[in-house]
């Protein structure tokens, strides 16, 4: 098998089963040893408890597995390292600063004439362990070891990480109820199930400029014609990706209420509020009675901060 074939079985062996586990991580080992031809190597876990690493895999001696484990991360060397975040080789590093413990503990007592050490991190950047390769060869690792250790590098990393990674929101649209779309440049429109509500997007919904402007994410509720949705939206590189699922109105509110309790947000009067809708002043009132003995509010301002939570839109 070509490393290049090792490092695509590598890849999918790791997400589907991680590498935290010993078993995983012994399979994990071999699998790099067909990637990165070495006399030694060791796959570790940072623990932020202890402060130290912890090898899940290693074919060094005892002894130099335990500094890999307890001082290898102590020395200015490791620092640089893992500020690059890429996989360093010792015939990488300038003459001056091939020094240190772990050149004095580890490459030089052994004879090792090269080695790689690789710095893995979480998807959003948590510093989650790392691994080392020593080979008494100078001829390795060479540049396409490195060139696909860079490749596996954010799948090794996401592999140590402890934190489960979370499911994508698109992940509803199987569930019978969500319906979606993704809005891209210029507005255009793909549908990213059977039977998405476009309309919530046409003008003059409050929907469309809160898509618009987004930036990161977003969750609604949107009051259209005589129905609720819950809103999910986040932007993608290719677009703002748009969920929906008709709920019922929050707190016993009737769809009315809704509308009069967004104008109460906005700062309307009973008056101002009647006007748009097409009623007196006194039912107005009315309904912001209602809305306060259904939401549990004293005050105009407590409802209209609840609307913010909400993120009621109309």
């Amino acid at each position: 098998m070509t490393a290049l074939a090792a490092a695509r079985d590598l890849r999918s062996f790791l997400r589907r089963n991680g590498s935290r586990t010993v078993g995983s991580a012994l399979a994990v080992a071999e699998g790099l040893r067909t990637i990165v031809p070495s006399d030694c190597l060791a796959l570790s876990v940072w623990d932020p408890g202890l402060g130290r690493h912890r090898a899940l895999a290693s074919s060094y001696p005892q002894m130099l597995t335990g500094f890999l484990d307890e001082g290898m991360h102590t020395d200015p060397l490791f620092r640089m390292v893992r500020t690059t975040g890429a996989p360093t080789r010792v015939r990488d590093l300038p003459l001056q600063r091939r020094r240190g413990d772990i050149f004095e503990l580890v490459i030089l007592p052994n004879g090792f004439r090269d080695g790689v050490t690789q710095c893995l991190f979480a998807p959003d950047g948590r510093y989650v362990g790392m691994l080392n390769a020593s080979t008494l060869d100078s001829r390795h690792p060479d540049d396409d070891t490195v060139a696909l250790l860079s490749l596996l590098g954010p799948d090794l990393g996401a592999a140590l990480d402890p934190v489960p990674p979370p499911e994508p929101l698109t992940a509803r649209l199987g569930d019978g109820t969500t319906e979606g779309m993704l809005v891209g440049p210029g507005g255009r429109i793909v549908p990213l199930s059977a039977c998405p509500r476009t309309e919530l997007l046409a003008p003059p919904s409050a929907l469309l400029p809160a898509v618009a402007g987004l930036r990161g994410s977003v969750r609604r509720l949107l009051v259209h014609g005589d129905a609720v949705h819950e809103i999910d939206a986040y932007r993608t590189a290719k677009g703002v990706v748009v969920l929906h699922r008709e709920v019922p109105p929050p707190a016993g509110l009737t769809v009315r209420e809704l509308q009069v309790l967004a104008a109460v947000a906005g700062g309307a009067s009973n008056a101002g509020i009647g006007a748009a809708l097409g009623v007196g002043a006194r039912t107005v009132g009315t309904h912001v009675e209602h809305v306060l003995a259904k939401t549990g509010c004293r005050t105009r301002a407590e409802a209209a901060a609840r609307a913010a939570t909400w993120g009621l839109l109309v």
